[in-house]
């Protein structure tokens, strides 16, 4: 026998074994929210190639053998949230120019960003990242996963939209919208002329006056092109809305751009136009506000995601980089505390966003045949006290708690200050000889 060859077909069998086992994945847990049916009490999750296989009652799977096995048998399991609209992780955020719609973020985002491991300890497994709300007509987006080595590994999507925004920065809201207004207007000028002078083209070719093998070169300008695809609604403008003043305008743009609105604050005076909102809308970070009345002085409490949901329109919620909003618990929480369900409230952080994205047969729910995008939880998604303990990206073990070292250093420090300290007793000293003592002894000498 060749035992050069048995030596080779031994190790090829044991290469194997544990690329076969990266494949299968199985996910045991206490609750599942699959967000787009009913919770499954005791449950296991399958997933193979990326995939969710199986998902159902324990008692109704039999888990491979080969299948790496997550024990979550005591936590909660439900999707990595989806975040719509954010403008983190990046360098800088192509603001510096007001009109720069020929730019995207992918010269922007920083896959070494702080940004992105925050997200993943927040659950988040899928964000848009678009540029920032001090601009005109930006760039173009890019939706990602937080992980990855390089912007390739990270992308899910690019040239996801063109961001826009009607915030006036050092002029007055008619201006910014009048600047809006003519921008448009002179990017249809310029697709009129360039038609125009193809149509005459093609005029002049039936006629003979241009050779029949002769074709047409002239392109569109390259630093026009998503502009002009905007214009022809083949590129989605993603639009902020800064407040109730703009919104009426906001509408209006829809009727002839294929626009997602991004919905700021104080929009308490604009609720007769919000029942007439007929797509889903982001809202920013900040869903709760408080107005003074002119009158009585009092402050009154509003929350933007109350109002849309009492007008019936579906909305996504937003995630700052830092502060309290940048929580999930508690933008969900701020939700339920003003008399949304906690289904509405999950929905507006997983499967709305991800039909805004258009990326609802993938991610957003737990279901077969949907992307393996699961988050582990310590405990209710709603409850401050629950920690994030493992993120799975399409099968992939891509974050643990246990091994976070920002976290594992950030309790060590507070364990250090929290221990008591030894007291430092210093030690005596000699006592210095009084003056009497001093003349005795030069005395005897």
């Amino acid at each position: 026998m060749n035992h050069s060859l048995l030596r080779i077909a031994i190790a090829s069998a044991t290469i194997a074994i544990p690329a076969l086992s990266q494949d299968l994945v199985a996910i045991k847990a206490k609750t599942i929210l699959t967000i787009s049916g009913p919770s499954i009490e005791d449950g296991v999750i399958v997933l193979q190639n990326g995939r969710i296989q199986t998902i159902a009652k324990a008692s109704e799977v039999e888990i491979p053998w080969s299948a790496t096995v997550i024990d979550a048998s005591d936590k909660v399991v439900m999707p990595t949230y989806v975040l719509a609209h954010s403008n983190g992780g990046m360098r800088g955020a192509n603001e510096s120019m007001q009109n720069v719609p020929w730019l995207t973020v992918a010269d922007a985002i920083d896959p070494a960003s702080s940004y992105f491991e925050g997200m993943l300890r927040n659950g988040v497994g899928t964000l848009h990242v678009l540029p920032g709300n001090n601009t005109l007509l930006a760039g173009s987006g890019m939706v990602l996963r937080p992980y990855g080595r390089t912007v390739e590994d990270m992308t899910v999507a690019d040239n996801t939209g063109m961001k826009m925004s009607l915030l006036a920065g050092g002029g007055s809201r008619v201006q910014k919208i009048r600047e809006m207004r003519r921008a448009i207007e002179e990017i249809r000028e310029y697709l009129a002329d360039y038609q125009r002078e193809k149509a005459e083209f093609e005029k002049e070719q039936a006629a003979g006056a241009i050779p029949a093998d002769k074709k047409w070169e002239k392109e569109i300008d390259r630093k026009r092109q998503k502009s002009v695809d905007l214009i022809e609604k083949k590129l989605k403008g993603w639009l902020y809305v800064p407040s109730f003043a703009e919104l009426d305008e906001a509408m209006r743009m829809t009727q002839v751009l294929d626009l997602n609105l991004v919905l700021g604050a104080n929009l308490d005076e604009a609720l007769p136009l919000l029942s007439k909102l007929k797509t889903p809308v982001v809202l920013d970070a900040t869903i709760e506000y408080f107005e003074t009345d002119p009158e009585t002085q009092k402050e009154q409490q509003y929350c933007s995601a109350k109002m849309l949901a009492d007008a019936g329109v579906p909305f996504a919620l937003s995630l700052d980089s830092d502060g309290p909003t940048s929580y999930p618990w508690w933008q969900l929480g701020t939700c339920v505390r003003n008399g949304l369900s906690r289904q509405q409230a999950l929905e507006a952080l997983t499967m709305v966003p991800a039909k805004m994205l258009g990326l609802q047969d993938q991610i957003g729910s737990l279901a077969v045949g949907k992307l393996g995008n699961i988050q582990i939880l310590g405990g209710d998604p709603l409850q401050a006290t629950t920690w994030v303990e493992t993120v799975v990206l399409e099968g992939e073990v891509v974050y643990e708690r246990s091994k976070d070292p920002r976290l594992q250093y950030l309790f060590e420090a507070a364990k250090q200050a929290a221990e008591p300290q030894p007291l430092k007793v210093p030690e005596p000293k000699d006592p210095e000889p009084k003056a009497a003592d001093k003349k005795k002894d030069e005395g005897q000498k």
